[in-house]
C-alpha cells in the first residue's frame, strides 16, 4: 500500500503542478501573472483556496493466479479484465498554512478467469494527507489511506482487500503507526493495473 500510495502521490502532484501531464479536468484557481505552478501551494495561493482535478483511465487489469495472489481461487488461474478507473484529488490550504490533500480512487470492470468464468471488479480508495507547513519541510505530516479492492467470481469466488494505514510524524520522528487489514499480505493481488488516460 506504501509503494502505490507513493505513485498516486506522485501523480497528484505532477497533475497538479502540470495540467496536460495526463489530460485532467482542472477547477484550479488562476494563477497571478507571472508565477510558475511548480508546487501545489503555488496553484492554491491563499487560504481556503481550492485545486481540484480529475483523472479518468481505461484500465487493464491483471490478476495473479495461486500463490502469487493467494485469495486467487487456484482453478482460476490468473484474472484479466479491463474497466474504468477515476481518481479526484483536491488540495487546500488552512488559514495555518498547512495544505491537506484529498485523493479518491474509484474504479470497476469486469474480469475473465483462466476457465471463461465472468468476474467483477471494484476498487475504492482514500487518501488523507495533511502537511501543516505547507510546502516548506518541517519533517511533519499526516497521512491515512483506505484500501478496499474486491473481486466476486461467478460462484461468489471472492478476492478482497481491504485495510487502513495511519502515520503521524512531527520534526522526523514517528509519533502514530497504525495499520490493520490484509492488504499488505496480499498486495500483489491489485498490482496489476495498467492504465490508458482518457480524453
Amino acid at each position: 500500500m506504501r509503494r502505490s500510495t507513493a505513485i498516486l502521490f506522485a501523480l497528484g502532484i505532477t497533475a497538479c503542478s502540470n495540467p496536460n501531464a495526463v489530460n485532467p479536468y482542472s477547477a484550479a484557481p488562476a494563477l497571478p501573472t507571472g508565477t510558475a505552478p511548480s508546487s501545489i501551494s503555488a496553484r492554491l495561493g491563499t487560504a481556503g483556496a481550492d485545486s481540484v482535478t480529475q483523472l479518468r483511465f481505461s484500465v487493464d487489469l491483471t490478476v495473479p493466479a495461486y500463490p502469487l495472489c493467494a485469495l486467487t481461487p487456484p482453478a482460476a488461474g490468473v484474472l484479466h479484465g479491463t474497466g474504468l478507473l477515476t481518481i479526484l484529488m483536491r488540495a487546500t490550504v488552512d488559514a495555518s498554512g498547512g495544505t491537506h490533500i484529498g485523493t479518491t480512487i474509484h474504479g470497476h470492470g469486469t474480469a475473465t478467469d483462466e476457465t471463461g468464468g465472468s468476474w467483477v471488479w471494484s476498487d475504492a480508495d482514500l487518501n488523507n494527507e495533511l502537511f501543516p507547513s505547507g510546502n516548506t519541510s518541517s519533517n511533519s505530516f499526516e497521512q491515512t489511506v483506505t484500501e478496499g479492492f474486491h473481486v466476486i467470481g461467478p460462484k461468489g469466488q471472492k478476492i478482497v482487500v481491504k485495510g487502513t494505514f495511519h502515520i503521524t510524524m512531527v520534526g522526523g520522528t514517528t509519533v502514530v503507526e497504525v495499520e490493520k487489514g490484509n492488504h499488505e499480505d496480499n498486495e500483489s493481488c491489485e498490482s496489476g493495473f495498467a492504465l490508458t488516460p482518457l480524453p
